[in-house]
């Protein structure tokens, strides 16, 4: 897997009169959860180094000996228009919701932010896993009526079919709101990156604020020691590669990764750049 990196001034951010497009980026903690299984199960290969590391770099992430895991949507808005970018846990009742013990919060942080359902003119989803859609749809209808939602090709073949595809997915296709894309693509002043592995067909987002990576790593530890592979991945081998090519590129571009989980984004050499609050509540929306 390749892909060609943007030259600077190719991707859009805020702009002064330089001819660049307006893009800020808003960070939503839809839920914060204690993940259901220990560290050392969810990510084999774990050391008390490891441990010790998370402790002192992103504290945010740490239980005790358990695992606290943030679920962050990202707002992107500006003259291109508002994309939001994965949809969360979800409400009560919902499967992520049954499955993490909370309900995600992500319309009245959208509502924070200054934006209605209405307004978003796309959803970015990096893949299709409960805890990213759990706002997609509410079992028959899409949640952001505007919306184009924007998956790759090889995402929607790989769920087809399942719970989660029939419950949050199929009313965006029978809506006609479901685009399908196939590898790199420019949307909206950003690219969207194959970075397989976690799910076949998962993808991240990649703008001049930061990439913004989905779950191409699950916890900020994986940005220090990429080879640390996550027990639901897909394909642990392809997920290394994909995550050593985000590294790669962030520091190609000087920006953060910023992914689903961990507490704030980490840069390329995996120091945290941005965060808010003290990581075990659900922080306010802020700018990344």
């Amino acid at each position: 897997m390749s892909w060609a990196f943007p030259a600077a001034g190719q991707l859009s951010g805020r702009g002064s009169g330089d001819g660049r497009l307006r893009m800020d980026v808003t960070v939503l903690c839809d839920a914060v959860a204690v993940f259901p299984e220990g560290v050392s199960d969810a990510l084999p290969g774990w050391t008390a180094e490891y441990a010790g590391w998370t402790a002192d770099v992103m504290p945010g992430n740490v239980r005790g000996d358990g695992w606290w895991l943030h679920f962050h949507s990202y707002l992107v808005s500006g003259d291109s228009g508002v994309v939001l970018v994965d949809a969360g846990v979800g409400p009560a009742g919902g499967e992520a919701g049954e499955w993490l013990g909370v309900s995600g919060r992500l319309p009245g942080l959208l509502g924070l932010a200054g934006v209605g359902v209405d307004e978003v003119d796309a959803v970015v989803l990096t893949h299709v896993h409960l805890d990213h859609v759990g706002w997609a749809a509410d079992g028959a209808m899409p949640m952001f009526p505007r919306a184009e939602y924007v998956v790759q090709r090889d995402e929607i073949e790989h769920v087809r079919g399942g719970v989660t595809y029939e419950r949050m997915m199929r009313p965006i296709v029978d809506a006609g709101q479901l685009r399908v894309v196939e590898g790199e693509t420019a949307l909206r002043g950003m690219r969207l990156v194959p970075t397989p592995g976690h799910t076949p067909g998962h993808q991240s987002v990649v703008t001049e604020r930061a990439v913004l990576g989905g779950d191409v790593l699950v916890h900020p530890a994986q940005a220090r020691w990429p080879e640390l592979t996550y027990v639901y991945e897909r394909d642990p081998a392809v997920a290394v590669t994909s995550r050593r090519e985000v590294l790669a590129m962030a520091a190609t571009l000087g920006i953060p990764i910023a992914a689903s989980h961990p507490h704030a984004a980490l840069s390329a050499d995996a120091r945290p750049v941005a965060a808010a609050g003290a990581g075990d509540v659900v922080c306010p929306p802020y700018k990344l």
